[in-house]
């Protein structure tokens, strides 16, 4: 173990050149626990975020220094141990923090899970708490992933006020539920709803709700629900047995969805007192996904002709092709001006997040220097955020945030399409 952390160590020293975070793990180890220790050792170092320090013991005795001395903002000191049962033939893991277990896990070689998933289980912990550290400070540069478990992490959305970020994990119990992370906290609470599984969360433009659809009722239907003991609140907005999906506000009283009719499917509006509307479009499409509003105008991926493209209904009723090239784009989200569409496209042979200036028409790829697939991007409230999510691989996607320079013109949002 120690002659790969040395071999580690070598590697990043050209790498690391700035850090305010510092992580200081003690491993402890057994006859038993020797290669899980080490293993879940490669997998901190292989993930650790560009600007953490690690400060890394095994059984006391350091075995790896990040290569930086400058001063640590922030020391956050955990303990891993490793026990395993030959009886059952598991391994039962522990994180320690102040005196205090923080987390556990187990594995079984007669589990069906991958050993390799297990141990990303084990080292997500230090690497989320020192990630959003560094969120919450805004001490990153371009990119920063903000989630490591290895479980599905997805579908983003910031309310308006700027206080916490909605996504989708299963990471309790493998249901997908709707995590809530306090970005002034950097914490990360689950909201379980019983009976259900969670796609879209999208909050209300009040910040009061979180519109989102599950299967409450058995199929997927579009709901609402409070922030404050939502599990006692949570109002059924579409209906009908047909599948609803790709929730979104209209405004704080109404959600845009999109729901199967008999030979497709078609975009409707409801209001929080379920006042049901189909919306008609005056353009054929064979199918639209995904509607997302700004003053009036709803955005949305329509599909003719086997292409998927970007468009607009304008307040005027009639719509406007957004973008719609050779290759496919999806995922529309709009920045709080206006100004900038933000949306997912194989241009480049594998799914990148593009920003589109309404304005200038200019394009450009905010993950380019990411090697895999990226989705569903979304804005943070002052703009100056794009979070979206990374499929890595053979693993479960993975929440990352990006920093959005826009561009200098003196151009106004008003003379975007539809304003």
């Amino acid at each position: 173990m120690k002659r790969f952390l040395l071999t580690t160590f070598l590697l990043l020293f050209s790498v690391h050149a700035f850090t305010t975070v510092a992580l200081k793990i003690n491993m402890i180890t057994s006859q038993d626990t020797k290669k899980l220790i080490d293993d879940v050792a490669k997998s901190l170092l292989s993930l650790l975020p560009a600007d953490v320090y690690l400060q890394l013991s095994v059984d006391g005795s350091i075995t790896f220094t990040s290569p930086l001395e400058i001063e640590k903002e922030e020391w956050y000191e955990l303990t891993f141990s490793a026990t395993y049962d030959a009886t059952q033939e598991r391994f039962d893991t522990v994180w320690v923090e102040n005196n205090r277990r923080v987390y556990s896990c187990s594995y079984s070689k007669k589990e069906q899970r991958l050993y390799s998933e297990f141990i990303r289980e084990c080292s997500h912990y230090p690497l989320e708490k020192a990630s959003l550290w560094l969120l919450k400070n805004n001490r990153f540069d371009k990119y920063l992933r903000i989630t490591y478990h290895p479980s599905v992490d997805e579908y983003a959305s910031f309310s308006p006020d700027g206080k916490y970020f909605a996504f989708i994990t299963d990471r309790l119990s493998g249901n997908r539920n709707i995590a809530l992370l306090d970005l002034t906290e950097g914490k990360i609470d689950i909201l379980p709803i019983s009976g259900s599984s969670e796609y879209f969360p999208r909050f209300s433009p009040d910040g009061k709700r979180i519109a989102f659809q599950g299967s409450l009722h058995g199929f997927w239907n579009i709901y609402a629900m409070p922030l404050e003991n939502y599990s006692k609140n949570i109002l059924l907005i579409s209906a009908g047995n047909s599948p609803a999906y790709c929730p979104n506000w209209y405004d704080e009283n109404t959600i845009l969805y999109v729901q199967d009719t008999e030979t497709s499917n078609a975009l409707y509006s409801a209001t929080l007192a379920r006042k049901r509307t189909k919306m008609n479009l005056p353009i054929q499409f064979d199918m639209v996904f995904s509607p997302v509003a700004y003053r009036g105008t709803v955005y949305f991926v329509g599909l003719k002709d086997s292409d998927f493209g970007i468009y607009a209904l304008t307040p005027d009723g009639t719509v406007a092709t957004i973008e719609n090239s050779f290759f496919n784009e999806h995922d529309p989200a709009i920045s709080p001006d206006g100004r900038y569409l933000a949306y997912s496209c194989n241009s480049t042979g594998y799914y990148t997040i593009w920003i589109k200036d309404l304005l200038t028409q200019e394009k450009w790829c905010i993950t380019r220097d990411i090697p895999h697939d990226a989705f569903y991007p979304s804005f943070s409230a002052d703009g100056k955020l794009i979070a979206f999510s990374v499929y890595e691989g053979s693993y479960e996607p993975d929440i990352w945030f990006a920093k959005f320079t826009p561009a200098s013109s003196s151009l106004q949002a008003g003379s975007v399409p539809g304003q």
